[in-house]
């Protein structure tokens, strides 16, 4: 009885254990969020967008569906997000969000847009970036070692 009861408990606990081992975030990436999958009639969109920039190293990048550059820039962020931790990506679709494209006087794209707690620290407005770029624009605004 006692035999049956031990291969019952692990045929329970396995498979829990299993699903808590592979459903860990990896802590060597960063997070990336599109803002229109959040998009939710009941809250403005600045209130989004608060919602997930409010705190830590953040980045915005203003994007369309249509603009070349903006398509080659994407796979650098992503990579990027990938292989280093501490960052939040938050991607916006000026034509979805065109409030939020006001509220931060973005004029072209691709546009970043640093913040840290909340606040801006600074942007980068000037076309697709290469891995290199990226970092050491990154470094330099967020003074990172």
């Amino acid at each position: 009885m006692k035999k049956i009861n031990t291969i019952l408990l692990i045929l329970v606990i396995a498979p829990i254990f299993t699903l808590l081992l592979f459903s860990q975030t990896n802590t060597n990436r960063s997070e990336i969020i599109y803002l229109h999958e959040h998009q939710n009639k009941a809250i403005s969109s600045m209130q989004l967008l608060t919602s997930f920039s409010n705190t830590g190293n953040v980045i915005l990048q203003f994007y369309a569906d249509w603009c070349n550059p903006c398509k080659r820039m994407s796979p650098v962020i992503n990579n990027y997000a990938a292989t280093n931790p501490g960052f939040t990506f938050i991607k916006i679709n000026r034509d979805y969000f065109k409030d939020l494209s006001q509220t931060f006087r973005v004029t072209s794209i691709p546009t970043l847009i640093f913040l840290r707690n909340g606040k801006e620290i600074g942007r980068y407005d000037g076309g697709p970036l290469t891995e290199t770029t990226l970092t050491q624009l990154l470094t330099k605004t967020y003074q990172l070692t």
